[in-house]
């Protein structure tokens, strides 16, 4: 079975604006991200892109991303297909 999830090569933070427009229709794990009080990504380090949230976890692929380094992570989904609606979980803050 095919692997439906790829790891991108970003190393700097990138503006929201330009994660969505550069992998609309997937999801992205995203670390160092940085969003506003109300919990809107502004920025981050997108990592990872699937085709459905976690895509890989049962690859272990996420583990590596588990540390104070990559703090705080986010997963959003920019995925069109199944009326699912746009989330995004700050991980590893205070």
């Amino acid at each position: 079975m095919s692997k439906t999830y790829r790891f991108v090569n970003h190393t700097e933070p990138i503006p929201k604006a330009e994660i969505e427009r550069l992998y609309d229709g997937y999801w992205v794990y995203v670390v160092k991200a940085r969003a506003e009080d109300t919990g809107r990504l502004l920025e981050g380090i997108p990592v990872i892109i699937g085709s459905v949230p976690y895509d890989g976890a049962e690859d272990g692929i996420y583990e590596q991303y588990k540390t104070d380094e990559y703090n705080s992570r986010v997963g959003i989904s920019f995925r069109h297909d199944e009326g699912f609606i746009s989330s995004l979980r700050l991980a590893g803050t205070a």
